[in-house]
């Protein structure tokens, strides 16, 4: 009898070697959609669902799932693990939700699935892969408008006037000849009836101010990381308003690997394009904010606003800030503060807005993403 009992009981351990978890087969879908991609703000959670299968007939107690996600930009992970008693057809499924994502790549790489004998003596492993992209965009806030804006309409700016940088206006400005694509709506009739020629409308252009937004990626400038993000997230919703506007935009940013400056050679910038370079944007720069404003002056034109976003408040940055504005550049300040500041760095603030109040330069301070629409003179949409 124990010669019977110990055969049978080698034989299921050595058959459970043909469980056919090897060749587990899966899905894996999310609320941000199916596909490879995924697009999410960050702070959101990401709903994930596993739907299993697995092959054969072997009896299986239960099934381990791990799920791994990592952060491709900052090599951090997050490790999910969950379990399963598989049905009759084998199949199982599980789900989970991710923590509060911070702002970068991540991608999850293959499930691994694992199951144990009734006496939990051996392992039996097996994976699959289906690749999952996502990209946590930088949380952003809705603005109608901007004080700059309406300062921009008063003739603060020095206007560059220049076809690409003009949009038409309603005003009738005279005729010229049909150019093949205008609209009906253009076609000047009186003048194509009197002249036997087609003749389209020529609408008067409209100056639109050039502004060139400059983050600062300086390390030394952000004690904390929250600094850091709340930066990235004021220049993309000020970004995202200005393109909105129909406005001319640039953008400047320079770190420790590479540098990115958007719209230089009046080139057009598009939301996609920056927002894309946010996405993996960090505080890695050796650079002073002060080297970077030379470099600012020497490579854009004159007559520009340059917005600058950081929380650098050195004698450095003021020299610069002259230099600019020696050039016909007119700077504006977006200081990001700290939330838990102290009182040597309350009065250092107030004594850099009173220096700006002297020089006639735009300045605010945000400590909180959804302060920026009060210290903007707007209100939230």
């Amino acid at each position: 009898m124990l010669f019977v009992i110990l055969n049978a009981l080698g034989l299921y351990l050595l058959l459970g070697r043909w469980s056919g978890i090897g060749g587990i087969r899966g899905i894996r879908l999310t609320d941000a959609g199916q596909g490879s991609h995924a697009f999410l703000t960050a702070g959101m959670r990401l709903q994930v669902k596993l739907r299993m299968q697995i092959p054969g007939f072997w009896p299986l107690p239960y099934i381990i799932v791990r799920e791994k996600l990592v952060r491709l930009s900052g090599g951090e992970s997050q490790l999910y693990e969950m379990s399963f008693v598989p049905d009759y057809r084998r199949r199982g499924e599980v789900q989970f939700e991710t923590a509060p994502l911070r702002r970068g790549k991540y991608e999850f790489q293959k499930t691994d699935c694992s199951t144990r004998d009734i006496f939990g003596l051996f392992e039996h492993r097996g994976s699959y892969s289906q690749p999952l992209h996502i990209q946590v965009l930088p949380r952003t806030i809705t603005l109608k408008d901007w004080r700059l804006f309406r300062r921009s309409q008063r003739g603060v700016f020095q206007h560059t006037l220049t076809s690409l940088w003009a949009r038409e206006t309603t005003q009738i400005d005279g005729v010229r000849e049909y150019i093949h694509g205008d609209r009906l709506s253009r076609i000047h009739w009186n003048a194509t009836a009197k002249t036997g020629q087609w003749k389209s409308k020529e609408f008067e252009r409209e100056a639109l101010p050039r502004v060139v937004f400059v983050l600062d990626r300086n390390e030394i400038s952000y004690p904390g990381a929250e600094q850091f993000e709340l930066a990235v997230s004021v220049a993309a919703s000020l970004i995202e308003l200005t393109i909105a506007k129909g406005m001319p935009v640039g953008f400047v940013s320079s770190g420790q690997s590479s540098s990115y400056w958007f719209g230089q050679g009046r080139t057009p910038v598009s939301r996609d394009e920056v927002f894309q370079h946010l996405v993996e944007v960090e505080a890695d720069s050796r650079e002073t904010l002060g080297e970077l404003l030379g470099q600012v002056a020497e490579r854009f034109e004159t007559g520009i606003h340059i917005v600058i976003i950081g929380s650098s408040t050195d004698n450095q940055t003021v020299v610069a800030m002259n230099a600019l504005e020696s050039k016909r550049m007119i700077p504006s300040i977006i200081h990001i503060a700290d939330k838990h500041h102290h009182a040597d760095e309350a009065a250092r603030l107030r004594q850099w807005q009173l220096l700006c109040q002297s020089k006639q330069w735009e300045f605010c301070s945000v400590s909180q993403l959804d302060h920026l629409p009060q210290v903007l003179g707007v209100v939230p949409a």
